[in-house]
């Protein structure tokens, strides 16, 4: 066992424990006080030193820096995937309901936005109900198909007639009383709110003619 003096002239020595584990130097004299700690020794008990608890190294903080980042970049991965799943979902609905013309609100709460006509009757009212959710804070439209814009894909034409409703609809300002054929740019009007027509199918172009021409 390395036998040494200390800085005060004591005599001291490294003892060795049967794992062949350095303990820290120790006083050879019981007498003796015992050595203070120095080069990072802690005391642990009257006589005894013992090394330093050493500190987890950088790599280890870069590892898990790095899992992380890992993660992260798999988490978008996986809602690009999802988002193009989406977005081919959309487009293969599309043709399922395919538009046929448009009603714009030139007039009254919602104006500017353009609400879309399919095949068949397409009922209107405040109600997420109807096909047409006519929503945007007119309180004067029925809340359960106030009216119905239809379009009839073998005559191909538009016709509007009025709702279950109590609120009448207007077309140019007579009130639709039976089913009338609309023409484009007539102007609708249902409570406070005024919808523009605007075809899209017709005599010119459907849907359906162009899947027959092409089969």
């Amino acid at each position: 066992m390395p036998v040494y003096r200390d800085a005060d002239g004591k005599i001291v020595e490294e003892k060795t424990d049967k794992s062949g584990g350095k303990t820290g130097p120790t006083s050879r004299d019981g007498d003796l006080p015992p050595v203070p700690p120095s080069d990072g020794w802690q005391a642990t008990g009257k006589d005894r030193l013992e090394a330093p608890t050493r500190k987890m190294g950088k790599s280890r903080l870069v590892s898990s820096a790095g899992d992380e980042k890992t993660r992260l970049v798999g988490g978008r991965r996986k809602q690009a995937d999802r988002d193009r799943l989406q977005e081919q979902a959309n487009k293969a609905d599309a043709m399922d309901d395919p538009v046929v013309g448009w009603l714009v609100i030139i007039q009254g709460p919602g104006k500017g936005r353009s609400l879309k006509l399919g095949y068949g009757a397409n009922s209107i009212g405040r109600g997420e109900t109807n096909r047409i959710s006519l929503n945007f804070g007119d309180d004067q439209i029925s809340r359960e198909q106030h009216t119905t814009v239809t379009y009839d894909p073998r005559g191909k034409k538009f016709y509007v007639q009025q709702g279950s409703g109590t609120n009448l609809t207007y077309l140019d300002d007579q009130p639709v009383l039976m089913p009338t054929e609309l023409s484009a740019r007539n102007d609708i009007t249902l409570g406070n709110t005024v919808v523009r027509f605007v075809p899209f199918c017709g005599e010119a172009f459907d849907w359906q003619s162009t899947e027959n021409d092409e089969a």
